[in-house]
């Protein structure tokens, strides 16, 4: 009689964890159950990276190789911000399991402001959540993980960090087009320019630098074609390495756009690469702002920080004079000093 009493206690016991399990751990869930698997360990078999927002805006990024990103199949990525990307998504961690009491306030958080992030390797979707806010503190972010097979949400959102990061993540998700796009302009060794012409429409300060050798060049006006004698072979080189790492601020969209293209530029500078792919920038003055004659104290007609650009005829651009000015030579720049001394 004893051991039946015993054996059917026993048998209510597992019953009731079974219950417990069934019903209340996919509520209730602590930090071992699959609804808090958010981090991708191996970013290296991503192929693609789909995200929306709650206004219907969305973006596509597909690896295109090792190092290589295209978003919406458009444009090349910025390395920064895929790197960032990459990163954030292989470091996710569960900061803080959220009361559920306090699960109300978090879905409608997400509800509203949230990012859907869908992760694939191959055709596959390996992975899938909401990014929401970030907490009141702004050291953590509200997650929810979605089932990558079904899409159904689970129900336990998490506050999520990166160890060692300080902040929220809700920015390392976004949604622009634009904002994705590698801003480069040139990137490009010495050895790998065949030409590079800069007509000014101002002034005789016209050049063009030729490569017909290793370390050969020809310096000429690309209007009369005289050439510039006894210039300074290593000044050439060193202003050859300016077009390594050179890229636009911003996209402009600005009401003036048109009127300011149809104008005549400042300058047109054409760089012609050893597989022959020509770039073209045409510059363009910009007014200058509000408050720059208070800055510097003094009256501009132009703004003294940046320009208008015109790449390859398609973007209009906003470039900073501390990042391209330095291109913006003369043929002065290219005489031996000695030689400059003299004749002054």
């Amino acid at each position: 009689m004893k051991n039946n009493r015993g054996t059917l206690i026993a048998v209510v016991i597992l019953l009731l964890i079974s219950v417990y399990f069934l019903f209340f751990k996919n509520s209730f869930s602590t930090f071992s159950g699959k609804d808090n698997e958010f981090a991708v360990i191996d970013t290296g078999s991503v192929t693609r990276i789909d995200m929306a927002d709650r206004q219907n805006q969305h973006i596509s990024l597909t690896r295109v190789n090792a190092g290589q990103w295209k978003v919406n199949d458009k444009y090349f990525v910025r390395n920064d911000a895929m790197n960032t990307l990459l990163y954030t998504m292989r470091m996710l961690t569960v900061k803080t399991l959220i009361d559920r009491h306090g699960w109300d306030n978090v879905i409608k958080n997400l509800a509203t402001n949230a990012v859907k992030v869908d992760i694939y390797s191959g055709d596959k979707k390996i992975k899938s959540y909401f990014v929401g806010g970030q907490t009141n503190d702004h050291m953590g972010t509200y997650f929810l993980l979605v089932n990558p097979r079904n899409d159904e949400n689970y129900k336990q959102p998490y506050v999520i960090y990166i160890p060692g990061f300080d902040g929220f993540l809700t920015t390392r998700y976004f949604v622009s087009e634009e904002g994705w796009r590698d801003r480069t302009i040139f990137r490009y060794y010495p050895n790998e320019i065949k030409s590079v012409t800069l007509n000014y429409t101002a002034g005789d300060h016209s050049f063009s630098i030729n490569a017909i050798g290793k370390n050969k060049y020809v310096i000429e006006n690309p209007v009369t074609h005289q050439t510039l004698p006894n210039f300074d072979t290593s000044a050439v080189k060193q202003y050859l390495t300016y077009f390594q790492s050179i890229s636009w601020e911003i996209v402009m969209n600005i009401p003036k756009k048109d009127s300011i293209i149809a104008s005549a530029p400042i300058c047109v500078m054409d760089v012609k690469d050893t597989t022959g792919k020509i770039t073209d920038l045409r510059l363009y003055n910009r007014n200058p702002p509000d408050n720059v004659n208070a800055k510097y104290g003094k009256d501009y007609t132009y703004d003294p920080d940046r320009l208008y650009a015109l790449v390859n005829g398609k973007d209009f651009v906003l470039i900073q004079y501390y990042v391209f000015g330095k291109l913006l030579q003369d043929p002065s720049y290219f005489v031996h000093k000695s030689t400059a001394s003299v004749e002054k």
